[in-house]
């Protein structure tokens, strides 16, 4: 087996092909989609001023050299509507662009970018091959130029900066390589090094930015939920509940808290050994977490003491249960390494505003409810470790 850490091998990976990046798991998709979003909005303006630039300098080129405007009046009429979104867009306000929803401006953005690229790539084509202008030379630099301005300003759409540089340089770059002269040969291949360095660029750039992403989700993670379970820890339910409050506080949404402890668990760590008892514990989180609902969440405490989140709940009568279809789901035997255990649990549940106001006294209110069960015997059949059969 392969000892070496995950880390490294994807470290190793990427460098063995620099042009593949990270994949992108469902956890951190949100994440990256707002920071593309930021990014990209913040770049729009210059979208547009790279076009209108690139648009004037072509007309005026145009122009000078006596080019007949029935082939570049339409620049002006692009221009012009370049402009005029700019300056919406701008009016608009940075408050109402935050709320866009990403994936139609992404959408937008891509196709306004590639279809001017492609606008210019197919006149410079045009240019260089009918000798329009005595300098034509200016026309593919130009494009150059821009091509690369707006894959810089888009490079987190890492598909459409690439899509930018393909269309907006190599058209061009081929044509000049094989319908021009010496020079016009050399400085074709230029281009098209130019646009393979800046592809790499902006890929390793992107790729740096995912890489970042999922680094700072690992950390959250580490620090937010229980290595052995896999479950939010206290820090992290701490904060749910912190949440649930000030959503309280905002609209009334009530919600229950419920505090599960395992019984003669302490037994199954002195007679089976604390890998029997860490299993039995995975256990138990796993059919915890199957039986939570969607907007349900469970966490670990610490030692046998899980915590259940419980978001809607109308009264105690609902919330208990809840809380008692979750010890019914997991109170099944399970095979642990030869061993054949039955876990069963006492809980305790709360309900805000009916019995305390806060996280610590919703969370005092169920553990006197999880031991006056205890006292009353309300578990159920506690299993004790001479009636846990083992496999032979």
């Amino acid at each position: 087996m392969d000892s070496t850490p995950p880390s490294a091998q994807n470290r190793g990976a990427f460098w063995q092909n620099p042009w593949r990046s990270p994949e992108i798991s469902e956890d951190i998709r949100p994440s990256v989609e707002d920071m593309q979003l930021r990014r990209v909005l913040t770049h729009v303006p210059m979208i547009y001023l790279v076009a209108i630039f690139n648009l004037v300098a072509v007309m005026v080129l145009s122009a000078h050299e006596g080019v007949e405007p029935v082939y570049y009046a339409w620049m002006g009429v692009f221009a012009v509507a370049c402009c005029v979104r700019m300056m919406m867009w701008i009016r608009r306000g940075k408050a109402a662009r935050s709320h866009l929803p990403s994936a139609k401006t992404f959408r937008n953005l891509s196709v306004l970018a590639i279809g001017i690229i492609s606008f210019l790539s197919i006149w410079s084509v045009l240019v260089i091959a009918t000798d329009m202008f005595a300098n034509q030379i200016f026309i593919p630099m130009s494009l150059v130029f821009g091509s690369t301005c707006i894959a810089h300003c888009l490079a987190c759409l890492k598909k459409t900066a690439v899509t930018v540089l393909l269309v907006g340089v190599v058209p061009s770059a081929i044509a000049m390589i094989v319908l021009g002269d010496f020079d016009d040969m050399i400085m074709g291949w230029s281009m098209l090094t130019i646009a393979l360095l800046m592809i790499r660029f902006i890929i390793d750039s992107y790729n740096q930015i995912i890489s970042g992403l999922i680094l700072r989700q690992m950390i959250w993670k580490q620090a937010h939920s229980d290595p052995l379970t896999g479950l939010a820890n206290r820090r992290a339910m701490m904060n749910h509940l912190h949440l649930a409050e000030q959503a309280f506080a905002r609209d009334g949404r009530m919600f229950a808290v419920a505090l599960v402890d395992l019984n003669v668990f302490k037994q199954v760590n002195d007679s089976l050994g604390h890998d029997i008892g860490d299993l039995l514990l995975a256990e138990v989180a796993r059919r915890l977490s199957q039986s939570s609902g969607t907007d349900e969440i469970v966490g670990r405490l610490g030692g046998d003491e899980f915590l259940i989140f419980m978001p809607g709940v109308a009264g105690p009568e609902q919330a208990m249960a809840r809380a008692t279809a979750y010890l019914a789901a997991f109170a099944r035997p399970a095979q642990i390494k030869g061993h054949v255990l039955t876990p069963s649990a006492s809980l305790g549940v709360a309900v805000q505003t009916i019995d305390g106001h806060g996280t610590e006294q919703l969370l005092k209110a169920a553990d006197r409810a999880l031991y006056a069960m205890k006292r009353a015997g309300k578990a159920g059949r506690k299993p004790d470790i001479p009636t846990l059969r083992q496999i032979a």
